[in-house]
């Protein structure tokens, strides 16, 4: 059956019935695409009884997928210009012009470039009765100065219950996605969630993206499995 917007939720509601784990891919975000993520974090949470937490992880997944999509995009964007994307000097460089250029049309345009170099985004939901985890996969490794930054960030997110605060305190040092780090720490600690269960995993060949929304004593973490 062809997904059209008349017959995709039903259909959404039958997948999240019928399995503990859903998974979407793409190069790209747009407004087709988050309305499908809401529309699977909404379904997920009615039929585990957890509709409070719709806005929250909403938010967060669509903000990690924004961040591995520019991650992505911006990788392709360095080699059109001929710049090496691990070089220090090379970067500063780069990201000047990549924030110069971005706009709705170059993401499109670079979400098909993606596309044929077969470089994507992952989100993966795993649900059960005890809580859920959704992890944001895009197959290519994290830069090493971004790294850097991006743990700066983590660290300093943990000090505040505030994202305009924050923002007030870092607006001269803070990049978009180090915004949304904070934002998604704070968001967390809205919500009495431990910000210590988003964590960011690098590997060799990708980087993965993960928040644990815990329902109740039974939900074991990543972290307390040792994994």
């Amino acid at each position: 059956m062809e997904n059209t917007p008349e017959n995709l939720p039903d259909k959404v509601r039958t997948m999240v019935a019928s399995r503990e784990k859903i998974s979407l891919k793409s190069s790209k975000i747009n407004a087709r695409l988050e309305k499908y993520v809401l529309l699977i974090i909404t379904e997920i949470l009615i039929k585990l009884g957890q509709e409070r937490y719709t806005e929250m992880i909403y938010t967060i997944v669509k903000e990690l997928a924004i961040n591995a999509v520019k991650a992505n995009q911006k990788r392709i964007f360095f080699e059109d210009i001929g710049l090496d994307i691990f070089d220090e000097t090379q970067y500063a460089e780069g990201i000047v012009k990549f924030k110069q250029s971005f706009s709705d049309s170059m993401s499109e345009q670079y979400g098909a470039k993606c596309q044929e170099k077969g470089v994507n985004v992952q989100i993966n939901f795993f649900y059960k009765t005890a809580g859920m985890y959704v992890e944001v996969t895009n197959n290519t490794p994290v830069i090493k100065l971004e790294e850097t930054r991006m743990r700066e960030k983590m660290k300093k997110a943990m000090e505040y219950n505030d994202i305009a605060e924050f923002y007030m305190d870092n607006m001269d040092n803070t990049e978009g996605a180090g915004l949304g780090i904070a934002l998604i720490m704070i968001l967390m600690k809205n919500e009495n969630l431990d910000p210590n269960l988003f964590r960011i995993v690098t590997k060799p060949t990708e980087t993965i993206a993960r928040i644990e929304i815990p329902f109740n004593s039974d939900y074991v973490s990543f972290r307390n499995k040792g994994a």
